[in-house]
């Protein structure tokens, strides 16, 4: 039936109004259009529908998969295409031999985990296993190991020392070992890895807190 085909009915005597006759025509037209484009009306009628929640999770999985587009081109979350590491930080040096930083230097480029020691290191992970590898049994945590060995003044450091940092609070809360030359070998958190920095370097000489050294 059409609109054209709708007339005014009478009821008990009366024609019915003019408006409503319209009414009913262009809600026959409305049926007729979901009629013939269901599809496009049941994807409109979803989209319309969908709560705060599903929209959310709707673009998180949009964000993900473009995150791991951009990962699996070598570049980091935020687009920016992955600096290679510096070669110079993946060196100890060995200096006089000393056995610690033979032991440290095999695990330079291992990844950084946090609560790790094993395949992959937090901080003071790493420098636990280094020192566990020469006879010395070292507390879990960095702030424990600050309060292990004799402190040592910044001009009187020798390779082989620990050298503390406060990067997450006012407390101890980052270690790593002194190889000498200004530098230090560390499971970093921002490099993602086990590696070579310097103490000059703006970002450890601001959070510096302290140095100790152990007996071996």
């Amino acid at each position: 039936m059409s609109a054209a085909d709708v007339r005014a009915p009478k009821l008990a005597g009366h024609p019915v109004p003019a408006f409503r006759v319209a009414a009913v025509a262009a809600l026959l037209a409305a049926v007729a259009a979901v009629a013939a484009h269901p599809t496009a009306a049941g994807a409109k009628s979803r989209h319309d529908h969908a709560s705060p929640a599903t929209a959310r999770a709707v673009h998180k999985s949009r964000r993900t998969r473009k995150t791991q587009r951009g990962n699996s081109l070598g570049r980091a979350p935020s687009g920016r295409a992955r600096r290679p590491p510096d070669p110079d930080q993946l060196v100890v040096a060995q200096g006089d031999g000393s056995p610690v930083l033979q032991s440290a230097a095999e695990f330079v480029g291992r990844p950084y985990h946090f609560g790790s020691e094993g395949r992959a290191f937090d901080c003071s992970g790493f420098v636990r296993r280094v020192f566990a590898k020469v006879g010395i049994d070292l507390p879990r945590s960095a702030r424990d190991q600050y309060l292990v060995g004799e402190r040592v003044a910044p001009d009187e450091l020798e390779p082989g020392d620990l050298v503390f940092f406060h990067t997450s609070r006012r407390t101890v809360s980052h270690v790593g070992i002194y190889i000498g030359d200004d530098k230090f070998v560390h499971a970093a958190t921002r490099g993602g890895q086990v590696q070579v920095d310097s103490l000059s370097e703006s970002y450890y000489a601001r959070r510096y807190l302290g140095a100790r050294r152990l007996e071996t």
